[in-house]
This record gives structure tokens, sequence and C-alpha cells, in this order.
């Protein structure tokens, strides 16, 4: 597929008058983004049936066309300048100091010289010793004068690495391609006037003071600048000619007509072939520019992820913080207000430069739209739920609104955004009745609580999505999991703190349901890995995520007691049965008719064969050192 491009323009003081002879552009422009897939400045698509929209939305949305090349971003921008005047003088920094400072990577770009250029200069690099002597020179305001011209001429390569200083003079008109990186350090603006802000102190500390390399080169002829970011090639039509298509390729026609597949081309023209173009044909008297660009090598790609956990203040929540700190992500959390931050879950992180906290609440389409935009996450972990199966009987309208509308809020914002981003959805074993099992991902729902349905429709909605719009979207079914960061009112976590106070001699009556409701019982810990685990496959997917071991409440409760030196016995049935220590034949245990639920799921054990088998996954506790730990804890 061939994709024709119409630039984004952008109006600058020192513009020339260049792109006005060449496109129907506003006065004043001094730059046309010709392949550009920055947001918000974006070139559109001017053919075919993505005609009307933005470069980025098909580099988010179909990869395919790109043959699902690697990086989030769009990888090059090329831009027409065309100067009246002297521009900044700007230093790129190198990716070690971008990484460090502001998770990005540097910026390597080149100008090749078009023939209407007059300039016989750029700027290329400064005549001083090292970051001392510039600091002194930019007080004494002498900074000008220690400037490196170098001369050129229309058909000049110049190549402009990491560190050097450098800057367009006035009267030049070139084609800039670069990487796509927004992080420019200015030292010295002519236009005083715009009052635009300098950034010294990044700037001293990446400027090379004494590099000898050779940075300007003859491009006249058909030439080949190959380097680690991309391939510039230049090419001469003067006839019908085939062009072997080498993939994902960027293309800008100098000067001449002709066209391609039949299709009119002439100077200015700015076009695409995607991984899957057919035969192309050049045709007439054509000057073209070609780029090909090069994946990032692993050592380039040493960005940290970002990733937006909703429910941060809960268990799962904790555990993903941790986890993907020591992974050296970006993690920011959605919380109803800052004093969240003080909890006992998330104040360990305060003092992490990579965490972040962010009001928010999924019921507020817009204040989720805001968050995703600011954050541009890369990956999102979808773990808040009113996830109380008793509160869901009293209150369905709001365990709906969070739980199932608060997914498909979050969902279409994805949706709607220009970022690449993974989202791992939470849904409940509690979508299951129990009356078949063990569940995997063929059982049919049948869900029995309010609760239940809310965490059905979130599952399809997350399925539609993902189908309907080329998202990666993968459906979590996660059983039963606890940790000390549990809450009390869980009943798991509920039978250990009772027999920690009897433990201490404080004798505590222990009210609970239904006593042979069958459960797994897994740890946080481990299910925090297991979501992590599901981004990072190479195609989204449903999976049950399960331990494959159920116990009783009531196991559990003597599991618990006998790591405290008590055996419990069961006296009586139904309502009346009591759980007493063995020995001193007190009651520690009695059965509370409030705690019975209404149609309860009887037994949920989960078959996770499918998701074992695509990640690998190991369990590392089992419900005896799930028991210690929350004993312990």
């Amino acid at each position: 597929m061939i994709l024709f491009l119409k630039p984004y323009f952008e109006k600058k003081p020192w513009a020339g008058k260049e792109l006005n002879k060449i496109y129907d552009c506003p006065e004043s422009t001094g730059e046309a983004w010709i392949i550009s897939g920055y947001r918000g400045k974006s070139s559109v698509i001017a053919n075919g049936k993505f005609k009307g929209q933005t470069l980025r939305h098909l580099w988010v949305k179909h990869p395919e066309l790109f043959g699902n090349y690697p990086d989030k971003e769009f990888p090059l921008l090329l831009k027409l300048i065309s100067s009246s005047s002297n521009l900044s003088v700007q230093v790129h920094p190198n990716d070690d100091y971008a990484l460090k400072m502001c998770n990005s990577l540097g910026k390597f770009e080149c100008w090749y010289i078009l023939p209407e250029t007059t300039a016989k200069t750029v700027t290329l690099g400064i005549d001083l010793k090292n970051s001392r002597e510039m600091l002194e020179m930019i007080q004494r305001g002498l900074v000008e004068k220690f400037l490196i011209e170098k001369p050129i001429n229309p058909g000049n390569l110049v190549i402009v690495e990491p560190g050097t200083v450098h800057a367009i003079h006035g009267d030049t008109f070139i084609l800039e391609v670069q990487e796509s990186s927004d992080l420019t350090y200015r030292i010295f603006d002519y236009y005083e006037s715009v009052n635009r802000k300098l950034n010294l102190v990044d700037a001293l500390n990446v400027i090379n003071y004494n590099t000898q390399k050779n940075q300007i080169h003859d491009f006249k002829d058909e030439n080949t600048f190959k380097n680690s970011h991309f391939n510039v090639y230049k090419l001469f039509i003067s006839e019908k000619t085939e062009y072997e298509n080498k993939g994902f390729e960027l293309f800008y026609v100098i000067d001449g007509c002709g066209s391609i597949n039949n299709t009119k081309i002439k100077k200015g023209d700015s076009f695409i072939l995607t991984a899957d173009s057919e035969k192309i044909i050049f045709d007439g008297n054509l000057e073209v520019i070609a780029v090909i660009p090069k994946p990032k090598d692993k050592e380039r790609l040493k960005m940290r992820k970002i990733a937006l956990i909703t429910g941060i203040t809960n268990q799962d929540g904790y555990y993903l913080t941790k986890l993907l700190l020591e992974k050296d992500y970006e993690v920011h959390g959605i919380i109803k207000s800052m004093s969240k931050l003080s909890s006992d879950y998330l104040v360990e992180f305060l003092d992490n430069p990579n965490f972040f906290g962010h009001i928010g609440d999924l019921t507020d389409a817009s204040n989720i739209n805001r968050i995703i935009e600011t954050v541009k996450p890369d990956e999102i972990y979808h773990i808040a739920s009113q996830s109380h199966v008793d509160v869901s009987f009293e209150m369905p309208e709001y365990t709906t609104e969070v739980n199932s509308l608060g997914t498909l809020r979050l969902l279409d914002s994805i949706k709607n955004s220009d970022f690449k981003t993974k989202m791992f959805n939470l849904c409940s074993p509690y979508v299951f009745s129990g009356e078949m099992y063990p569940q995997d991902e063929t059982t049919p729902f049948e869900p029995r609580s309010p609760y239940a349905v809310t965490k059905v429709y979130s599952y399809y909605m997350a399925r539609c999505y993902r189908e309907n719009n080329n998202m990666f979207v993968t459906n979590g079914i996660c059983y039963n999991h606890e940790s000390p960061m549990r809450e009390c009112v869980f009943v798991a976590k509920k039978i250990t703190e009772f027999a920690k106070m009897v433990k201490k001699g404080r004798r505590k009556i222990l009210e609970l349901g239904n006593l042979d409701a069958k459960r797994e019982w897994g740890h946080a810990k481990d299910y925090a890995y297991a979501m992590w685990l599901c981004l990072q496959q190479d195609k989204p997917n449903d999976y049950v995520i399960s331990t494959g071991k159920a116990y009783t409440v009531r196991e559990f409760i003597e599991k618990t007691y006998s790591k405290i030196g008590i055996d419990i016995e069961w006296n009586g049935s139904g309502l009346d049965e009591v759980g007493i220590n063995s020995k001193t034949k007190e009651i520690l245990v009695r059965i509370n008719p409030k705690f019975i639920r209404p149609n309860d799921v009887k037994t949920l054990v989960g078959d996770s064969k499918k998701f074992i088998n695509d990640t690998n996954f190991k369990f590392e506790y089992d419900i005896d050192k799930l028991i210690d730990s929350l004993l312990e804890g």
C-alpha cells in the first residue's frame, strides 16, 4: 500500500518563503512536518481507505501496515525547514543522559541541503574545551564568538550527532530527517523578543567539545548514508523503473514530476510504502530522497516502561507496584485522594522517583481520559472494582457503575488515544456458578450475584474492544488470592487475624457464614507476577489463572489454628455448628446467618493449563506458605 501524506505546518518567526512556493500553507510557515507521527502534529493520510486519518493513528491501530515495527512511537520525523534568519543554537542529548533525566532517548538527525539554499554555512560545533569554559562564555555573553561555522552547498548531507552544538542559518532550505524525540536543549537564541526558554544546565552536561568527525557529506549523486538509526538514499528516476520495496520506507520528492504506480507525483510530495506494498513502478523525471527506519537495538530500548494501575491502594496494587518498580518501570496509580498515598500499602514507595499518584475515579470518563493523556502508559493494570460480593447485593447500581461502566470508560479512552497501550483486565471466578469444576476458559458463565454480573460485562466488553479495535487487552480470571495487605473483611485475613488474637490470649469468637464453600487460596504476590506476564505475551488472550487446588473454609480454619497449636473440633450442625478448642473446649468459631450469601457459589477451582503453557508460570506459594505469611504479617 502507498500512503500519501498531507504535511502539518508550523508558523515560525524566522520563516522563509520556500514552503509557500510548494504548498498552500499560511504565510510565515517555517516548517512542514511532511512525515510525522507526533501527537498533535501528525501528518494526515491523503488517499485510500485511511484517508483523513492521522499517521499517528495508523501507527497505533494498524501496526501490520508497518511490519509490526517494535517502536512505541513512529520512529522518524521528516520535515522541511525554510529560514529567513538564523535559528536558535541547540544541542541534543545522547541516550544515557536522556534516559537518566526524562526516560527518553537521545536524538540523531541529518539535514539534506535543498537547491533553494543560498546560505553558505551552518553552525556545527563549539570552539571551547569544556563546560567550565562554556559556562564562562555564556555568563559573559560571548558564546556566539566561539560557534564553529561549516561551509555547505546544495546537495550536502549534514550529520548532527547527539552532543553537537548546531544551528541553521538564514536563507537555508533543508529536508531534516531525525529520530522522533523532542529533546532539544537551547543554548543561544537570536530571537530575544520571543523569550524562549534556554536549557543551559542540561546543555552543558551533554555537549561534545572536541569532536573531529567529518559531519558534511556530498550527496549530489545517487548515494546512501547508513547509520544505526536509519538509512537515507538518493534516487534519480529518468524512465519507467521497477523499484524493489524494502518493507516500510519513507519518501520525499525533491524535484521533478512523474508517477508511482500510475499516481502522479511532483516536487513536495511525501509518501510511505507500507510493509505490504505491491509491485512498485516509478515513471517520469524525479529526484527522490528515501529513508528506511531501523528498529532500535536492545541497548537503546532501555527506556522505562510506563504502567498505570487502577485500584493501586489494594493488595494487588501494592504487589504490582513493588514488582514493576523492581523491573524499572515508571509506575502511576489512580487514587481517590492524596491521603491514600500515605496508606500502609503505598507509603514505602513515596520516595521512589519513578512512583506517581493521580487523583481519579472510574466513574468520571473525562478524568480517566486526562490521566491516560498525561501518563501515556505502555501498560494498564485494571484491578479496581467494588469487589465485595455482599455489598453488591446492597449497592448493585454503584457496583455496576464502577465494575462494568468503569471498565468501559477505560477501554474507550484507550481506543480513542493514540498510544500503544496494553491492558490487563482483572476478572473474577465468580462469573462461574461453581456447579461445574474445575473451571477453564471454556466453562460457561453463570453469575449468581450483582458483583458477578458486572464482571461478566467487564470481561465481554474487553473482548469486544480487543476484537473490533485491534487492541491488546487481556482478561485474567484470577482466583482467590490473599496477602498480609488484604483487608480484614475478607475471610482469609479475618480468620488469621482472629487466630493471632487467640494466640495472644485475647479470646475472640470468629463468626463466619458457609464453612463448606470451597475456594482456592493463593498469594497476591504470585498473582501480581501472573498479571505482568499476561502483558508480556506476543498476543492478547484470555486466561484462567489459578493454583488448581481448592479447600473449604472449614479446612482453612483448621490449618490456620493448627499453626498456633490449636486443634479445632466441630460440634453441632447447620446454623448451630461451632468450632471449639479440642483441649479447652472453648468456642472459637460460630456460624452467623448474616454472613451466609443467598445462592452462594459452591466450588471455585480453576484449570490454568492454558496460562501455564503460554507463560511457563509457576506458583511460589501453596496454602501453607500463604497462611504462614498471613500469620506473620
